[in-house]
């Protein structure tokens, strides 16, 4: 978030989790700093990856596959895309309204279709036979396109767990069909589906329409709801993302199906961004205004966003954002970071949360890695499900049309995305941390909770502890309630309730602040609950 949207009223903390990825919370830190927080893949190789004979290209890339943990029959479920490309080199052709030259029509030249895949245990995944699609006499997982509808790509899926109707409680979003030519590729329409189990669909017969771009929106969607207003939001792209006010047809430019970036200049930026449209019944949407931007301060040359999921932690809200390196032509993944869902702020920019496998050149995340669904929380862990290929984003598509000379431009064989999983402690994104020498200390200003129990989240490592003492507004300690008095907190906990000589409720005062005192440990949240 911006600095110039905090506002005093957000120290009114209540029961929210509080977290430390702005320094609201701050006003004196004295021998700490803060550290960034990884999740550790789990998976060496692909949990799902092309193995039967209907599948072609399986696209685990941004906005094309989702995973839910369904909490009615326990069961981990995928939806991935599967494009029905056999020989990329044989394509239709667009031209690039910069270099001239033909170049690939990606979005024209082949159909797409939904499948389904499902888990016990979220790590050992079965696509079973569901009796929707037959291809040459074998049962199919297709669960959207085929004889059903003439394509279904980037199809983002979602429970809506206080649907009404029974028949209607999974939700799609998914663009239907692709428009080909220089002043439309990469657009298309988009329409909703309704489930009562994810596996049977019913489509609605009008597309959805975005304000001024009217039925025609990019191809990366992910949608999220405000839980206070009830209000859908779409991180998504705009129509003329890509296209600028004025073409300067005068200067050289590459034979590339990548466009000519211009620098320091607003009329012409065409560089992918994250846009955000509003809804409150799903079909009819707001025009997309930018939400996540390129920043020349922070990012590089080439670097521009694909695509951005966004999740809650506690009352706050992350954005898992898609960073395109366009030169090297690969994928990682960055944070941001929002008190209320609708403004972000980079968290640690130019620094991937989720990497590429790029010190193993044989792994097959190697260079692409991408999230494009909410993370999953089971038990104190937090599941982060993840896609990732060893081909790069593009040369495979247009290698052939462009005439590079890389293997995967010539050999389909070569190309192959799959489903990762890596696993962190939930809520550890972000700590206030000591060192080994010295004790920390972080003092907050005056807040206002209402639960009467402190509730810390902080991992302390050998040796050391977690100490808290409650003050006023001018920092005077409260009798029974100062450091020495702290029992402190060893170990690991995400939810460790403070205490002081067997005393866990705190003064029934209006406004406190928190002394924290750190001894070689890491505080990660702290959040006041009415019961201990």
């Amino acid at each position: 978030m911006a600095t110039s949207s905090l506002d005093s009223t957000w120290l009114r903390v209540g029961k929210r989790r509080q977290f430390f990825f702005d320094d609201l919370l701050l006003e004196l830190t004295q021998d700490v700093t803060r550290r960034f927080h990884q999740p550790r893949k789990v998976s060496e190789e692909p949990l799902i990856q092309a193995d039967q004979p209907w599948e072609h290209v399986i696209y685990f890339t941004c906005s094309s596959w989702n995973v839910i943990h369904d909490p009615q029959d326990g069961l981990f479920k995928c939806w991935y895309e599967d494009w029905m490309i056999d020989d990329p080199g044989k394509t239709h052709t667009w031209t690039n309204p910069f270099s001239g030259k033909l170049c690939l029509d990606v979005h024209g030249s082949w159909p797409s279709r939904i499948c389904y895949a499902q888990s016990i245990d979220g790590m050992h995944w079965e696509k079973p036979g569901l009796g929707i699609v037959k291809e040459q006499g074998r049962d199919t997982n297709i669960v959207l396109g085929g004889d059903m509808i003439e394509a279904a790509h980037c199809a983002y899926v979602w429970i809506e767990h206080n649907e009404p109707e029974a028949g209607r409680r999974f939700k799609a979003v998914f663009e239907n069909q692709r428009m080909s030519g220089a002043d439309a590729a990469g657009e298309g329409l988009f329409r909703l589906a309704t489930s009562p189990d994810g596996i049977h669909w019913q489509i609605a017969g009008e597309p959805l329409t975005f304000g001024e771009c009217g039925t025609l929106l990019g191809d990366v969607i992910t949608i999220s709801r405000d839980p206070e207003t009830g209000e859908y939001w779409a991180n998504n792209r705009h129509a003329a993302m890509l296209s600028t006010t004025v073409l300067d047809v005068n200067k050289p430019s590459m034979s590339s199906w990548v466009s000519p970036i211009p620098h320091h200049r607003v009329a012409q930026e065409n560089r992918r961004r994250i846009y955000r449209s509003q809804s409150i019944d799903l079909h009819y949407w707001s025009t997309p205004r930018p939400l996540v931007v390129p920043d020349a301060e922070w990012d590089n040359l080439d670097d521009s966003f694909y695509g951005m999921e966004q999740f809650q932690i506690g009352d706050d809200w992350l954005g898992l954002l898609n960073v395109f390196h366009m030169t090297d032509n690969t994928m990682d993944v960055q944070l941001a970071y929002s008190r209320d869902g609708r403004q972000f702020q980079r968290i640690r920019p130019g620094y991937p949360f989720l990497a590429r496998s790029d010190v193993d050149p044989d792994r097959w995340d190697t260079t692409m890695v991408t999230i494009s669904t909410k993370p999953i929380v089971v038990g104190d862990e937090l599941y982060v499900y993840h896609g990732g290929a060893r081909n790069h984003h593009d040369w495979w598509l247009v290698g052939a049309c462009e005439g590079l000379d890389v293997p995967e431009a010539r050999d389909l064989s070569g190309v192959g995305y799959g489903l990762g999983l890596a696993k962190m402690v939930r809520d550890r994104f972000v700590s206030i941390s000591s060192a080994e020498a010295r004790e920390g200390l972080v003092v907050t200003p005056a807040i206002f909770p209402t639960g009467r129990y402190l509730h810390i989240n902080a991992c302390a490592r050998s040796g050391g502890g977690v100490r808290v003492g409650l003050a006023d507004g001018q920092d005077k300690v409260f009798d029974g309630f100062s450091r020495e008095q702290c029992e402190p907190m060893v170990g690991d906990c995400v939810s460790h309730q403070v205490q002081w000589r067997n005393k866990t409720r705190i003064p029934d005062t209006q406004f406190m602040k928190l002394h924290f005192y750190l001894e070689n440990a890491d505080l990660f949240s702290f959040q006041f609950l009415d019961e201990d």
